[in-house]
């Protein structure tokens, strides 16, 4: 695979984005509000009992919450990744595009790689923010930095970019095969449903250690991210796509 091939798409790619309203909003104001509203909701439950939490309690409670900003990083790809082939063919530069010098892979690739960076950014401001506010508060009531600890940095820094990347695959395999924005953005909410499941019941359900489960995800998105990447080298037609999308 040529790595600069997908790297022209995803530069170009990345310059729609930044000129799409509707797009470059949703990047700023959801992890934004997630990121100033969670930690609010937090330490309001908290503060009642702050004099005598415990900074082990307060600390799983804050790992909890967490998995919202998981949740982000599922959801912005539903926004920015359905715009990968539709957007293309709404302003007519699909043909063009499909007909370069790329192989499926490096188009997919580029694709995926122009989704996945602005969503995982903004997932990670919206992770610094919480994490600005979480600590500002504890360090005052608890006397104890709360975060970052071993949980976080494998959430944020494995689980949180694996699942963006799935659901960035699975949004660009829709927004391959339908020929209408609304409908791959609502085939994609449907999508990442799943995966959202997944991390309440993990989060809340503790059948295992917190890390321990953070590790037992890691492993299992990566073999899904891996799996989804060749299933949409499989399912990508470039050929129907030219023919039937006139």
């Amino acid at each position: 695979m040529r790595f600069w091939k997908s790297w022209i798409v995803t530069t170009k790619d990345l310059g729609v984005f930044k000129k799409n309203r509707y797009i470059l909003y949703s990047l700023i104001a959801l992890p934004i509000l997630m990121g100033v509203l969670v930690p609010l909701i937090l330490i309001f439950s908290l503060q009642a009992e702050a004099a005598s939490l415990r900074q082990e309690t307060a600390t799983t409670l804050v790992n909890l919450f967490t998995a919202y900003f998981v949740i982000i990083a599922a959801v912005l790809p539903t926004i920015i990744a359905s715009y990968s082939f539709v957007g293309e063919k709404l302003e007519k530069s699909l043909e063009p595009l499909l007909a370069t010098p790329t192989t499926d892979g490096e188009l997919l690739f580029g694709k995926s790689l122009a989704a996945f960076i602005p969503c995982v950014g903004a997932t990670y401001i919206g992770a610094l923010i919480f994490v600005v506010i979480i600590d500002a508060w504890s360090i005052l009531s608890i006397g104890e930095f709360l975060i970052p600890n071993v949980y976080w940095a494998i959430v944020m820094g494995a689980v949180t970019p694996l699942v963006c990347i799935l659901s960035v695959e699975a949004n660009v395999i829709i927004s391959s095969r339908v020929n209408d924005i609304r409908a791959a953005q609502q085939l994609g909410a449907f999508v990442i449903l799943p995966i959202i499941l997944v991390m309440v019941l993990a989060s809340t359900v503790q059948t295992f250690p917190l890390v321990t489960l953070a590790l037992i995800l890691t492993g299992a998105l990566a073999l899904a991210d891996v799996a989804m990447f060749y299933l949409s080298k499989a399912t990508f037609q470039r050929e129907e796509i030219l023919t039937k999308w006139k």
